[in-house]
Parts: structure tokens; C-alpha cells; sequence
């Protein structure tokens, strides 16, 4: 097991471009482990760090009632979700912060130096109009961030890319976020659902990926763009799939990559065995 500090993991030099093993620390998205965490969320944590892997990616608001683990069994938060009416101004519920800075304002002292907007679900990202109000919005929200040590990103599903529109609202995206105010988390499942190659996109966007979510997809799942229509069986372990790995992981070093999150949104059995293969794969790569 690589041992790695909090202090080291957020300050990890760049490394020779696969000259040696993969060797960056590793994370764990909990959506990997939705089903298991209710039930016994310290158990869980302490499988998830047996294995190896140094820090985690939960939602902001799972913070609060994880931390007595995290500390514990040593696992960082260097990211977290962060909920979308806070960038959209949307109502948010009662209880919870009721602007960004609120929520974000206690974040670096925990660790969390990433926000994550991971989702914008329908009827909202169908709006005429959506994706350029959306931009503005998170352009915004990202410099308010900043000014408090965090840096907004914007993860990607499949949808995104969908031409039907005329123009892809990823394309869109691209061209009017701040390259400062937002960074991208990519997703190599996503990413090649959606027609794309991983490593071509990590490569166009260099500088501008701050984190990754490592999943495999299985050989010959065509091109979908409705993400509810994604049969289960085409999540694949890392390794265990058709993505070429060393192409994508080298291409993570040359874009500027600070983080690696392997991620599973279903499996075929237990997700911990799942989170199992994928970090015996990426540590056995040469």
C-alpha cells in the first residue's frame, strides 16, 4: 500500500509519463458504494482503505456525518459534490446552507480543495437557452469559490454530447467556461459512451482537468446519449473493459490531471470487489 498524507496527496508532484507503474494515490466516488454505506458507512470506508485506496469523493453534505471515519482510517476528501441550486440559485432545502459561500466557506480546512456540480437532470438542462445561462452561472459561482481556496469543476454524463441540437452543449461548454473560474472532471466511461476518445479529450482540454473518473465500459456498447438507457452490464471494472489504459493515463499526466477517482455506477456483484479489480489492475500496470 502506498502510504500518503493529506499534506502530500493535495501537493503530489508530476510524474514521468508512465516510465514506471502507475503509482498516483487513488480515490473512490461513494455513488460506487450507494448501496453499502447506509448499512455501515465506517465498514465500508475501512474496506475501501484495506485495499489501498488514500481518499475518497462523497457529497457535500455527507461531510459532516463521515468525518469521525475519514480521520480515523486516514482517508482525505480532497473533492466533493457539490449540489447545483447553489450554482443556479434554485431554492435549496431548509436546514442546509442557503448560499454558495455558506457551503463552501468551511471546505479547505476539511481538505476539499474541488466542487463538484455532477448532474443537471430534466426538464431544466431541456430549457431553451439552458447551457449559456448555465455557463454564465458557473462561471460566477466558480470565482466565488476561488476567493475561498476551491476550485468549481463540472462533471460530464453522455447527454452532453448529443448533436441533436445542432451544436453539442459540451462544445458550448468548453468555449464559455473560464478556464479559470471552472475545471472539468472527465469521465472515460462517459466520455466513450458519448463517441469520444478519453485520451484525445484529456489531451484538448489539457490544463483544464483537474480531476478524473476512471471507469471501463465493455467491448462494443454503442454510442448512447441517454444516460437512462445505459444498460447496467456496460460498466466495467478499470482493466476489465475496452479503454486503453496507458494511452488515457499518460494523457491524464500531460493534461494536468490532480486527482484519479475510480468510480463504478453498477457491477455485477459486490462494488467492493468491483473497487478491488479496478485499483489490482491500475497497480499492476507497467
Amino acid at each position: 500500500m502506498i502510504r500518503t498524507t493529506r499534506r502530500s496527496l493535495l501537493a503530489a508532484p508530476a510524474l514521468p509519463l508512465l516510465a514506471m507503474k502507475f503509482t498516483r494515490p487513488l480515490g473512490v466516488q461513494l455513488y460506487t458504494v450507494r448501496t453499502l454505506m447506509p448499512k455501515d458507512a465506517r465498514g465500508t470506508l475501512a474496506a475501501i482503505a484495506s485495499m489501498g485506496y488514500v481518499f475518497v469523493e462523497p457529497g457535500r453534505g455527507q461531510l459532516a456525518q463521515l468525518e469521525p471515519h475519514l480521520k480515523e482510517l486516514k482517508l482525505a476528501t480532497p473533492s466533493v459534490g457539490l449540489e447545483l441550486p447553489l450554482v443556479t440559485g434554485a431554492a435549496m432545502p431548509a436546514g442546509g446552507p442557503q448560499s454558495l459561500a455558506d457551503a463552501i466557506g468551511p471546505l479547505p480546512e476539511k481538505g476539499v480543495r474541488f466542487a463538484v456540480i455532477a448532474y443537471v437532470g430534466r426538464p431544466q438542462r431541456d430549457e431553451p437557452g439552458f447551457y449559456d445561462r448555465f455557463a454564465e452561472q458557473m462561471n460566477r459561482a466558480g470565482e466565488e469559490c476561488r476567493k475561498r481556496g476551491v476550485q468549481l469543476c463540472y462533471h460530464h454524463h453522455s447527454f452532453e454530447f448529443d448533436p441533436a441540437g445542432g451544436r453539442r452543449p459540451f462544445d458550448l461548454l468548453v468555449e464559455k467556461f473560464d478556464p479559470k473560474a471552472v475545471h472539468f472532471e472527465l469521465d472515460t466511461f462517459w466520455l466513450k459512451i458519448a463517441g469520444e476518445d478519453p485520451a484525445r479529450m484529456l489531451r484538448r482540454l489539457k490544463g483544464r482537468v483537474s480531476l478524473i473518473h476512471l471507469k471501463d465500459i465493455a467491448r462494443g456498447t454503442a454510442v448512447e446519449y441517454n444516460e437512462g438507457k445505459v444498460a447496467r452490464e456496460a460498466f466495467k471494472e478499470v482493466g476489465n473493459g475496452e479503454l486503453n489504459w496507458p494511452d488515457i493515463l499518460k494523457a491524464c499526466e500531460e493534461a494536468g490531471v490532480k486527482h484519479y477517482i475510480v468510480e463504478q455506477d453498477w457491477w455485477p456483484g459486490d462494488p467492493l470487489d468491483s473497487l478491488k479489480q479496478s485499483i489490482r489492475y491500475l497497480r499492476g500496470l507497467a
